[in-house]
């Protein structure tokens, strides 16, 4: 048995989903609002006999490993490993030594963190701390216990002597980053990395404590005002953000990340309630960063400081975000009463939380905000202040994936710094890119694939076949009026095989669709492009559509598809006919005879259409 497939058997779908929203039966199911988008009636449906789930209203579908990837953010082997550790399953793929070593790490990491978080609020040596979070920062009680702050106390050894007490050795506490190694060899070998400190600790997406930052308490010339953790098996600096283990829910509910600069911009903002916003610790964002948020959000916004540092790691990352397809706006800090700018999102927030939400509500595209302030801040009749203007704003459009807005924007800087806009495109061709190279225009890019869009005719096939598995009754009348070829091709082939099957079975009007019968035909006639898959979701689709109808209520539904996905299909057979008809009238050889058919048939097939709309309109009144 593979590891996948041990997990599955260990695992129900409904107990895992459920932990993170509530599910109500619906009939042999389970439904619920989706939390993928915004809806009003359930539409997320799950299957408990087949282990599957679908939205029928955002199309997003899948096993159990489909969910935790989508919900929690995750490529394949990252849901692999934390579905594993929920089951209690050994990954045989991954070298057991550096699991365990993995496993190690978390375990002392969050050993550390507990210890700092004790220290803070048991030891007489932590008061400073304590009023620093408390009443400089004016953190809650509760706030400082939820994000894990601690103190680590002014000592060489403190942390290790704990954590040598819990069993674990200088070596593993090196190789976690929170020690680091002695020059001579007298005493210990190691000393701790993080001293007279206030402890901030950095959690995965999953909330596993994987490093930390610690910030000095008092000024001091010769110490860093920051110290992080160093690259470790766990901790990848441009690889996690500050506070999405605790911001993604809320990312993906309102369909947007604000990203700051500092953590304690970052749980000053969860603390006024505004729990969308995650931290970037001071520097700009990496492609791996801004594709971590991507995987809850395409829009973000940034609300960096507002010295020259800020305004440098803002700029610096919107070239990145741009490249990688977002869409980002800008969120300026407020003025405080004696006419500055608050220096950064704490500062307004500890002000008066309301000029915080005020600021985000007057967010600005990206773009816009610095067309703004190049009108207002600088003189465009210098020479000197256009060459800084373009410098400032054609990198950023160069970056834009949509040939219409870089254009569009081109034309807004040629007007803005009374240039001609060639001179602008050609010197956009030289701007380096990313990757190195001159920067591609939007129009040689290869779009990225979306998602097939629904339209009426797969929508009413759907529900056709959805209605032919709650009410096998109607397959005869069904296959009477039907034909494989109304049918939308993504359920075409399905069909095809139920009508076959049907006849096999010499109209058997009981067939059990979902039964060992239809699908050992199915696995038989494999070659003909059905997907089991397709089944299984369709039944979903039965249960939540048809579970509370009666037999004639089923029985209209079913009518009223057949009849539109007919009404469709002539309208298709009109179209070709009509096309048919234009090519032999433009043909300099007209064949007659032909000419004259396909308008008999034009004929035939629009009265037959005409039919079924006056059938319809009269059935209205």
């Amino acid at each position: 048995m593979s590891p996948t497939e041990e997990i599955k058997s260990r695992l129900d779908i409904i107990d895992v989903i459920s932990e993170y929203f509530p599910l109500k039966p619906a009939g042999a199911n389970w439904r619920a609002r989706c939390p993928f988008h915004e809806e009003r009636t359930p539409s997320f449906m799950v299957s408990k006999a087949k282990q599957i789930w679908h939205c029928f209203g955002c199309g997003e579908g899948g096993d159990i490993f489909g969910f935790i990837m989508k919900q929690e953010g995750l490529e394949f082997p990252d849901a692999l490993r934390l579905l594993a550790d929920k089951a209690g399953v050994q990954i045989k793929f991954e070298d057991p030594a550096i699991r365990s070593e993995r496993q190690r790490m978390f375990n002392l990491l969050e050993a550390a963190v507990s210890f700092w978080s004790e220290v803070l609020w048991q030891e007489r040596a932590a008061e400073t701390a304590r009023r620093y979070f408390m009443e400089e920062r004016k953190l809650k009680p509760e706030t400082i216990r939820a994000w894990r702050l601690g103190y680590a106390l002014d000592s060489w050894e403190a942390l290790i002597n704990h954590l040598v007490k819990l069993g674990y050795k200088e070596e593993e506490m090196i190789k976690s980053g929170v020690a680091v190694r002695k020059m001579e060899t007298r005493g210990r070998s190691a000393y701790d990395r993080f001293r007279n400190r206030l402890m901030f600790p950095i959690a995965n997406t999953q909330g596993q404590v994987i490093g930390a930052t610690g910030r000095i308490l008092s000024a001091s010339a010769t110490e860093a005002k920051y110290v992080n953790t160093p690259e470790t098996l766990l901790y990848h600096k441009g690889q996690v953000l500050y506070g999405l283990d605790k911001a993604k829910a809320a990312i993906k509910q309102q369909n947007l990340a604000i990203v700051v600069e500092g953590n304690m911009d970052a749980i000053a903002s969860h603390e006024a309630d505004v729990a969308n916003v995650v931290a970037s610790s001071g520097t700009a964002l990496t492609v791996e960063q801004v594709r971590l948020l991507k995987r809850f959000t395409d829009n973000l916004a940034f609300a960096f400081d507002a010295d020259a540092a800020g305004e440098s790691a803002t700029w610096r990352g919107l070239a990145t975000v741009l490249s990688e397809g977002c869409q980002v706006s800008l969120i300026s800090l407020p003025l405080r009463p004696d006419g500055k700018r608050f220096k950064d999102p704490d500062e307004c927030i500890r002000a008066n939380p309301k000029l915080w939400l005020e600021a985000i509500a007057k967010a600005e595209p990206m773009l816009e905000h610095y067309f703004r302030r190049a009108a207002t801040e600088y003189d465009l009749t210098k020479l000197e202040d256009k060459q800084r203007v373009t410098k400032l704003i054609l990198p950023l459009i160069g970056r834009l994936p949509d040939q219409v807005a870089m254009s569009h924007y081109l034309k807004k800087l040629a007007n803005l710094v009374e240039v001609q806009e060639r001179y602008l495109r050609e010197a956009l061709e030289r701007q380096p890119s990313a990757g190195g190279g001159s920067v591609q225009r939007a129009a040689n890019a290869v779009p990225a694939a979306s998602a097939p869009v629904k339209d009426s005719r797969w929508a009413q096939s759907e529900r056709l076949l959805a209605g032919l598995i709650a009410a096998p009754a109607q397959m005869g009348y069904a296959a009477a009026v039907t034909t494989p070829e109304m049918i939308s091709p993504e359920y075409a082939a399905l069909y095809r095989e139920m009508v076959v099957f049907f006849t096999e079975q010499g109209g058997n009007d009981k067939i059990d669709w979902l039964g060992q019968e239809f699908a050992a035909y199915l696995n038989k006639n494999a070659a003909n492009g059905v997907s089991p898959e397709q089944l299984s979701v369709l039944a979903l689709l039965a249960d939540k559509e048809f579970s509370d109808f009666t037999p004639l209520e089923i029985e209209r539904e079913l009518l009223s598809s057949v009849n539109r996905l007919k009404r469709g299909h002539l309208r298709v057979i009109l179209q070709k006919l009509e096309n048919d008809i234009r090519s032999i009238e433009q043909s300099p050889a007209k064949d007659e005879d032909r000419l004259a058919s396909l308008f008999k048939e034009f004929q035939t097939v629009s009265a037959e259409l005409a039919k079924m709309d006056n059938n319809k309109n009269s059935n209205r009144k």
